[in-house]
């Protein structure tokens, strides 16, 4: 299958300016991390305590800032996901826990405090309470009357109830009242009395809650770079082994960095953070990457074993046309599979979905533009190079003009 036969495109007569549209988008990136003050660093590099709650209706994000200014839990953070008509926030704590403190359990004590209306203490938040501390509070109660039979584990018995009644939270988003909670299947008649009488739904439910310490995301950010530099170093290592030439290898590396450089770029700019899932994409991207050049660079190889005589640019244009359409078909084929991904996959595939997209994109452009120019335009300084030391040719030393034969000193006879 193909979509182009005998193409003839010179794309490296357009290579200076796809290395300056380049530059551009490079100095884009750093303007948008300029502009933020550096990189928006996810919870997995600064440190810190993420907080994703969902609301019964649309969150006040001012009033919840307030709310949470108020109780001195740090520097807060708080963003709201894209799908609006989810009602979800991430809260972010800047401020590293202290030993023995449980800061996600400040934060909801914090917004129980400032949203919801006082009611008695005794009562446990369905919305917000796990399945163990629900499964206790029943038990401890023992609304079945199941503590003093044989045949029973009351624990066992209460923990099954509870999942339930979590698992149909789960199902909804929230419970509203406590009346969603009493409907759920497989749960007792006593136990639904219960919960009517011991538990209220607070207006919003607690989807997951993750802390790191600063000394963990210090050496997780110190990782991830490492990882980035040593997988280009191999790289290159491999490239310039397998093409036995510098400037492929190079050019390989010089294409790595600049995918990077723009994708980093242009998350800043969309205002995503980084964190160890874009770590990831990126790492996916350098392979991905590296692939598309190689195959250019094999072809380029094989051209170049032909007893024909053409330039360097002309062979490496040649290559280009002959894998174009296996580029197409491969980057075409995997974008299928990352599109997917950015729309279907959620909030937390969203973000390295877009990494993908981003770089496979940026990736193929960079093995045409990007790697092979960085061969030719090497070449061609090469060839001044040796231009320039060759020295002018010396004329050849003249030759004396061959001296007049001496008159001889015999007297010729006369007959």
């Amino acid at each position: 299958m193909e979509f182009f036969r005998q193409t003839n495109i010179d794309f490296l007569k357009y290579k200076w300016r796809a290395i300056f549209a380049s530059w551009a988008l490079i100095a884009l990136g750093v303007f948008a991390v300029f502009v933020q003050k550096g990189l928006k660093f996810g919870i997995d590099f600064s440190g810190g305590t993420a907080i994703a709650v969902r609301f019964g209706d649309k969150p006040d994000v001012d009033r919840l800032r307030k709310i949470l200014d108020g109780a001195g839990l740090g520097e807060i953070g708080i963003q709201r996901y894209e799908d609006a008509s989810k009602n979800e926030v991430l809260i972010r704590v800047q401020q590293q826990a202290k030993e023995g403190r449980d800061v996600a359990g400040d934060v909801l004590k914090a917004l129980r405090g400032g949203l919801e209306s006082p009611t008695d203490p005794g009562k446990i938040d369905l919305n917000t309470e796990g399945k163990a501390t629900l499964a206790a509070r029943m038990a401890a109660t023992d609304p079945d009357h199941v503590a003093g039979r044989s045949d029973v584990n009351a624990a066992d018995y209460y923990t099954q109830a509870a999942e339930r009644i979590i698992a149909r939270r789960s199902e909804l988003g929230l419970f509203r009242s406590p009346a969603d909670a009493s409907a759920v299947e497989g749960v007792s008649a006593p136990i639904k009395a219960w919960l009517q009488a011991n538990a209220f739904t607070g207006p919003f439910v607690l989807l997951s809650a993750e802390s790191v310490g600063p000394q963990v995301g210090a050496d997780l950010q110190k990782k991830a770079v490492l990882a980035l530099v040593w997988s280009s170093v191999g790289m290159l290592i491999y490239i310039a082994f397998r093409f036995r030439s510098i400037p492929f290898g190079v050019g390989a590396i010089v294409a790595l960095i600049h995918d990077s450089l723009i994708t980093v770029g242009l998350l800043a700019l969309f205002g995503r953070e980084f964190n160890l899932v874009v770590v990831a994409a990126l790492l996916t991207l350098v392979g991905y990457s590296v692939n598309d050049t190689v195959v250019v660079y094999d072809r380029v190889r094989e051209n170049l074993k032909t007893p024909k005589k053409e330039s360097l640019s002309s062979v490496i244009n040649r290559s280009i046309n002959q894998t174009l359409s296996r580029t197409i078909l491969t980057s075409g084929a995997t974008m299928l599979v990352v599109v997917a991904l950015f729309f279907l996959g959620g909030e937390v595939l969203h973000t390295f979905a877009l990494t993908l997209m981003i770089g496979i994109v940026v990736g193929t452009y960079s093995s045409i533009y990007v790697a092979a120019a960085i061969v030719v335009i090497w070449k061609e300084w090469q060839d001044k190079g040796k231009l320039a030391v060759v020295p002018a040719p010396v004329a050849p030393p003249a030759t004396a003009a061959p001296a007049a034969p001496a008159p001889s000193s015999k007297k010729s006879k006369r007959r």
